[in-house]
């Protein structure tokens, strides 16, 4: 990405000290310090990022700076931001703009789907803070519990829950109240367990943000907060879940489902629905459509005039804890 940083009609180069390796705290560093120097100078910051934009507003406030600071887009006919208006206007919530800013989504952590910045800014107005994430010291269990109630109140979700999957719960069962379609997954919060790591690498992230006027980042292991080490690719990768977590409850893993596959399928014993006198569904190999023969399908008319199929502990408990393989 071509970037340039500019003081009027010079473009000096600065040669300050510092082990961080990202662009965009490198850009912030020499930004920062030119305008600090002199308080009438004129920075314009040759980018076209939005990471950027939140650290040069956040630090423009930090540091009470009084020099102008613009952003410029590197593309021809964008427009040009005003930095030093930007943090003046809203600078009651430029001090949290970087922690809201990569909870719900920057170069590193990712973004969740209907969460966007204007959602977090209403949010943050309403009081609720995430003042603990980016902070070294902080224990990350307060840190996701606060990260925890911010998200809640960017998806409507207001009463006091440290649980993400408690918050999936409420959405679901909001949104097949008021239709009998079923809600599209990725407009759900993530799992407990997921959020949990992306609430570290927004951490992480932050915290590198929160020291990038400093020599040296914060002494915060990656791999200890939300990423693995892909040593073939020498390279980090975002780690979803910790190791052992199921990706769905082991009883759903579970379910049964038959691997028939014949033109008149699950018409034997084979069957590993019809065995244990199970119904299809469409995740059977079969589909549970027309072409299975198992008798003990539920069809449209027998929902609308038969008896309802025993869904009783004991008719649960049989479609629980069987292998693939039982069913091949």
């Amino acid at each position: 990405m071509p970037t340039q940083v500019s003081k009027g009609r010079k473009s000096p180069r600065l040669d300050l000290a510092s082990t961080h390796e990202e662009a965009d705290i490198l850009i912030t560093q020499q930004a920062i310090h030119l305008a600090k120097e002199d308080p009438e100078s004129h920075v314009r910051v040759v980018c076209d990022d939005t990471d950027v934009f939140a650290l040069l507003a956040y630090y423009y406030l930090s540091e009470k700076l009084q020099s102008s600071l613009t952003m410029q887009s590197p593309i021809m006919g964008r427009s040009c931001i005003d930095v030093k208006e930007t943090a003046r206007k809203h600078s009651a919530i430029v001090p949290e703009l970087l922690a809201l800013h990569a909870l719900t989504g920057c170069d590193s952590v990712a973004a969740t789907y209907g969460i966007g910045k204007t959602k977090a800014i209403a949010v943050a107005r309403k009081g609720y803070t995430l003042d603990q994430l980016g902070k070294p010291l902080a224990n990350i269990v307060e840190v996701t519990e606060q990260a925890t109630a911010f998200m809640g109140a960017c998806y409507g979700i207001t009463t006091p829950t440290s649980s993400m999957t408690k918050i999936r719960h409420k959405l679901w069962a909001q949104k097949t109240g008021k239709s009998t379609a079923a809600p599209k997954l990725c407009s759900l919060p993530p799992t407990t367990e997921a959020f949990e790591q992306n609430v570290r690498r927004a951490h992480h992230q932050v915290a590198h943000w929160y020291s990038a006027l400093s020599g040296d980042p914060p002494a915060l292991a990656a791999v200890e907060h939300g990423w693995e080490a892909d040593d073939t690719n020498k390279c980090l990768i975002p780690r979803n879940m910790e190791d052992g977590v199921s990706y769905a409850p082991e009883h759903i893993l579970k379910l049964v489902r038959c691997g028939c596959t014949s033109e008149r399928a699950c018409r034997g014993g084979k069957c590993g629905c019809m065995g244990r006198q199970l119904p299809c569904t469409m995740f059977c190999t079969c589909g549970g459509g027309t072409a299975c023969s198992n008798p003990f399908n539920i069809t449209e008319s027998a929902t609308d005039h038969a008896d309802i199929p025993d869904d009783s502990d004991e008719a649960n408990d049989r479609a629980m804890d069987v292998d693939d393989e039982d069913d091949e």
